[in-house]
């Protein structure tokens, strides 16, 4: 008789979600504006971030006109040295003294009017148009952004997200790299809150367990009463989105999450979770994110079964009904 490794009759997952977001790109990011009021906000609560890069987007000199108030012409961006073209027609009026528009000096990526003076009184940049008028959504290349690097900017809320990138050694190296080996790409920063996680509980009242006494409500009494704290939180998120994304300037984590050996999983082992579900979503602009390894989606989830299956069955096994257990697809196995 083959005996189960079905340990407790509940199993618990730790569900870890994103919520809002913000996309810089890292010229932006480096150039000290001010943010408004309300993004501070959001960059404030923003601890996770991806560092992604996607087609730089520029204006064509020779088709673009002003003419009555109406801009027009072609947005145009590189994919492996072939130039797509798409055109555009927008109003765009003269305000607050501004007397004509003009194209920015080469490499033409915004629209500029100016005053007498020729000084900028507004400015309008090419990805702007592109979001706008949805051509990302018919362009399946604008869409996707390819992660290179997953981080973490947790402080104590006095500075931003974005403040701390501004001096990340990471961010520094890939803008270092980037014009060498991405020519045709553009490096953006897209940073994450993630809000307090779930708990999802799962019950197989099929198998036999080995506990079904009342230790299996202690565990479920102790989740719900200990907390993970925030920073372990993201903490696992972080590694998480690493392991599952393998980016290309990420060493850590990249190949290894989950062990059972990880200093951030001995709270989870604690608690006895057996499983971590963390998702990110991109779907409110149509946007997609990728990587080598992981295919363009708006929203991603990656599963990570945290107990070894050949010992117990957790959280992603299930009763099949015949007498065997099917395993949930798409699972990282602990190791």
């Amino acid at each position: 008789m083959t005996l189960t490794k079905r340990k407790y009759l509940s199993e618990f997952a730790v569900n870890i979600y994103s919520a809002r977001w913000m996309m810089t790109t890292a010229e932006q990011l480096m150039s000290g504006g001010e943010m408004p009021a309300d993004e501070l906000e959001i960059s404030k609560k923003c601890h996770i971030y991806l560092i992604c890069k996607t087609p730089i987007i520029s204006f064509c000199n020779e088709s673009f006109s002003y003419e009555g108030g109406i801009i027009s012409g072609d947005i145009v961006y590189s994919i492996d040295g072939s130039q797509r073209k798409i055109p555009f027609t927008q109003v765009f009026p003269l305000l607050d003294g501004a007397t004509k528009v003009e194209l920015s000096k080469y490499p033409h990526r915004e629209i500029h009017s100016l005053n007498e003076k020729d000084e900028v009184i507004r400015y309008l940049p090419a990805n702007v148009i592109s979001m706008g008028h949805g051509m990302h959504l018919k362009n399946r290349e604008l869409s996707d952004l390819e992660v290179l690097y997953v981080g973490q900017a947790f402080g104590d809320g006095s500075k931003s997200a974005h403040d701390r990138l501004k001096s990340h050694s990471t961010l520094q190296k890939i803008l270092a790299e980037a014009q060498y080996s991405y020519p045709e790409d553009i490096i953006t920063v897209l940073t994450f809150e993630f809000v307090p996680y779930r708990i999802i509980h799962q019950m197989d009242g099929i198998t036999k367990a080995q506990i079904t006494d009342d230790r299996d409500m202690a565990r479920f009494v102790s989740i719900r009463e200990n907390h993970l704290t925030d920073h372990q939180e993201i903490c696992l998120a972080e590694a998480a989105l690493i392991r599952y994304f393998q980016p290309h300037y990420n060493e850590i984590f990249r190949d290894s999450f989950p062990k059972q050996n990880h200093k951030i999983l001995e709270s989870c082992y604690e608690l006895d979770f057996s499983a971590l579900i963390v998702e990110i979503n991109t779907e409110d602009l149509r946007l997609s994110l990728f990587s080598k390894t992981v295919k363009p989606s708006y929203h991603h989830i990656s599963k990570f079964d945290l107990v070894a299956h050949e010992d117990r069955w957790g959280f992603f096994h299930l009763s099949s009904g015949d007498g065997t257990v099917a395993k949930m697809p798409n699972v990282i196995p602990s190791s």
